[in-house]
């Protein structure tokens, strides 16, 4: 068992380190990195400490368009008064994540970086249509989030790139957005299924845009484009929104495991679905 511990100071000196040590394990919050030493899957490698890093930290605002840095913390963003009336579903998501003592540690980046199907940040950044800012040797790079995971735990990260931050407009005036999730416990709950909504409407109150992401259903947290062709164009009646999650429910094929059998889990999508494109409209006045 042999370990390194590096803190860079610019993310020139992290990408250097990457370099350098093939074997790295980056380090911020540290939630899922110290149970997977405890579990007995991390054994040596270098601990790259990015912590400190002043462009990870960034939380700003400028001109509707929301920048959160990879190691704010779930407990910044649930807390934040700002999130919670223009970001309500990434909000909501942060305060679902684990206890208090993890929302305190755990980072906004490490949720994305991990790539856990369950990842309960992901689909609320999903419905923001968020873009993933990339640091790596070539300068930086965006992507947007639904194209970032490439199967369960891998993303399209090269080994020499870090998360830097993830950008998404603000809500405005007309537009609502949710997070649901379901779990065996209150507390460090790994989602049997999470969800998230987000719904534009014009002045007739039609639907012109619409977003519905998932996690806990596939190899990664996915849109359900079908569900949403279903709501666009339409009032958002009690009907069209059980249309919608019965739309969702159909469109996946989860698998069983420790936590659901599928056919409970394609329940539950119906149901969270449901609720998370009703509990949007409340953003809306109806």
């Amino acid at each position: 068992m042999s370990y390194r511990y590096i803190k860079p100071q610019t993310t020139e000196q992290v990408i250097g380190v990457m370099q350098q040590y093939s074997e790295h394990h980056l380090l911020a919050g540290g939630t899922d990195l110290l149970v997977r030493m405890k579990l007995g899957r991390i054994v040596s490698g270098t601990f790259i400490d990015i912590s400190d890093l002043k462009e990870l930290q960034e939380f700003t605002v400028d001109n509707g368009i929301i920048t959160i840095g990879a190691a704010v913390t779930h407990a910044q963003i649930s807390s934040s008064s700002y999130m919670k009336e223009f970001a309500p579903a990434l909000a909501a998501a942060s305060a679902s994540v684990g206890s208090p003592q993890i929302r305190n540690r755990g980072t906004i980046g490490g949720n994305s970086g991990n790539a856990s199907p369950a990842g309960d940040t992901i689909p609320a950044l999903m419905t923001y249509a968020a873009v993933v800012t990339i640091a790596g040797p070539q300068g930086a790079r965006t992507i947007p989030i639904n194209e970032f995971f490439t199967g369960p735990g891998r993303t399209v990260l090269k080994s020499d790139e870090f998360i830097l931050s993830f950008s998404f407009s603000a809500q405005k005036a007309g537009q609502g957005s949710a997070f649901e999730k379901l779990g065996k416990r209150k507390a460090l709950a790994i989602s049997i299924v999470n969800a998230a909504s987000f719904i534009a409407v014009d002045l007739d109150q039609t639907v012109t845009q619409a977003r519905i992401a998932l996690g806990s259903v596939a190899a990664t947290p996915l849109r359900i484009t079908a569900a949403e062709n279903i709501i666009i164009g339409r009032k958002l009646t009690d009907s069209v929104i059980a249309k919608a999650a019965k739309t969702a429910a159909d469109s996946v094929n989860p698998i069983d495991d420790v936590r659901s059998e599928a056919d409970y889990r394609k329940k539950i999508v119906a149901a969270l679905t449901q609720r998370t494109l009703k509990n949007s409209c409340s953003f809306l006045g109806f």
